[in-house]
């Protein structure tokens, strides 16, 4: 008797913790999630609730001042080379075992000196219609290129988000080719993210990717687009995912080149199987098909450990290596393109190229990018980004939000390019974005992929448009 009411009572308790956890999954798995944000304020003053909303939009032209480019090349004609450098078999390193390498240095720093004009790449960039917006008290730089012919038309609107350490320019060329399209109007949107460029630079603290996230969507808004298109990587694909989460009901599709989801216990198990047992156990063939050797966790490990730091040292202090870097013009270049050679090409290609692996791009194009960031002086701005994030994460308070999936109605596009930092298994990304239209791997082609790759780029975004 005593054994039966036991068991009545033990069904008794399954039964409502089955009812319980059915309905968690059945019911409000199946409803959108829910996120907010904080309104904040970047700027000096911060204004009264009866002071009106500037929400004027103005035409911005890049400037030259010849003076910054004396100053720049009297500081990169004194510039410091360390010694002695080191010898193997009694020659000088030609790799990248320390470092951005020293011969590829000196051949970009005669180039900046005696070839580069960075008057004429003014001249280039004020082709583009440029414009300043005022949101959240910072004035917000950004390019917009549409079909004027084409005005009474409706437009795709398209907003490309760079991250660190590039910038609007990286878009320029999709721009340009996107418009000469004649199927589609487009009117594409390159903002220049807070603090970078010529956007203003947060005078307060938090300036997070949500916060950006949030700029993003009103710079969208104030130029008449309910609905649009995000497109990203890096930070862009960071940024971008958390307007598709924040406004769904704005984000007609998001394609991103990079993932990075927030791992949760489950993930953490599935990927310790994957590299400790067997890859089938996470990767599907076409995904083992294109990871080959790179998903090894003692690989990974060593590859984080050899390009992480930058990372490490930008989210905890990001101003001790801005002081060096907004003083040295060839710190500078050394600094960035380092990220630009071992972000777009594997440590063989890197050693084996005469120039680190650079001549995926022109040095006119690595050198343009590098200008912004020293004419206008913003790369410790630029890197408090890092800072900011890890802040957020350390403070807990948008967790739900950063390891929380999107909406199912966002459809999104997930590109991976061969040599991209780091590889999300399908799998994963999969519980971060459920509604993944389009997966594509190449097999060439890195972080940078819109300048390096531009047609492939404009291609796929195409593609993905065709399943909207």
């Amino acid at each position: 008797m005593g054994l039966s009411r036991l068991n009545r009572i033990l069904a008794v308790v399954v039964l409502t913790f089955a009812i319980i956890y059915g309905w968690k999954y059945l019911f409000e798995a199946r409803r959108p999630p829910c996120y907010s944000v904080d309104v904040k304020y970047f700027g000096l003053n911060i204004p009264k609730s009866s002071d009106t909303e500037d929400l004027s939009i103005k035409s911005f032209k890049i400037p030259f001042d010849r003076s910054q480019i004396d100053d720049m090349i009297d500081r990169t004609s004194k510039t410091r080379f360390y010694e002695p450098q080191i010898l193997i078999d009694n020659q000088y390193v030609n790799k990248s075992t320390y470092g951005f390498n020293r011969q590829t240095l000196e051949t970009i720093r005669d180039y900046l000196m005696n070839t580069y004009d960075w008057k004429k790449t003014v001249a280039e960039l004020n082709t583009f219609d440029h414009f300043k917006t005022n949101i959240a008290g910072l004035n917000i730089h950004f390019v917009r290129v549409t079909q004027s012919s084409r005005v009474n038309e409706r437009k795709e609107a398209i907003l490309f988000l760079h991250g660190w350490p590039s910038s609007f320019i990286e878009y320029l060329d999709i721009a340009r080719l996107l418009n000469s399209s004649t199927s589609i109007n487009y009117d594409l949107i390159i903002p220049s993210l807070p603090g970078y460029a010529y956007s203003d630079a947060p005078l307060r603290s938090g300036m997070n990717p949500t916060q950006v996230a949030r700029i993003m969507q009103n710079l969208m808004q104030r130029l008449g687009h309910s609905t649009y298109i995000v497109c990203g990587g890096d930070w862009g694909s960071m940024i971008g995912t958390i307007i598709a989460q924040l406004y769904p009901s704005h984000v007609r599709g998001l394609y991103i080149t990079m993932v990075a989801p927030s791992l949760s216990l489950k993930h953490n198990i599935q990927l310790a199987l994957g590299h400790f047992i067997s890859p089938s156990i996470l990767l599907d063939y076409d995904e083992q098909e294109f990871v080959v050797k790179r998903f090894n966790a003692f690989d990974y490990a060593a590859h984080l450990w050899q390009e992480g730091g930058y990372f490490h040292l930008q989210a905890t202090k990001p101003d001790t290596i801005g002081y060096a870097l907004n003083d040295s013009p060839i710190g500078l270049v050394a600094y960035i393109l380092e990220k630009w050679s071992r972000w777009t090409n594997n440590q063989t290609e890197v050693d084996e190229s005469i120039n680190s692996g650079l001549d995926r791009f022109t040095l006119d194009q690595l050198l343009s990018n590098v200008m912004l960031y020293w004419t206008t002086g913003t790369i410790t701005s630029s890197m408090r980004i890092y800072f900011e994030y890890f802040s957020q994460i350390i403070s807990g308070r948008d967790s739900k939000l950063l390891g929380g999936p999107l909406a199912t109605s966002v459809p999104v596009a997930i590109i991976n390019y061969r040599n991209e930092l780091f590889y999300t298994p399908r799998t994963i990304a999969r519980s971060k974005y459920p509604n993944i239209k389009l997966w594509l791997y190449h097999t060439t082609g890195g972080h940078f992929a819109a300048i390096e790759k531009p047609k492939e780029y404009i291609r796929d975004v195409e593609k993905f448009l065709l399943q909207l």
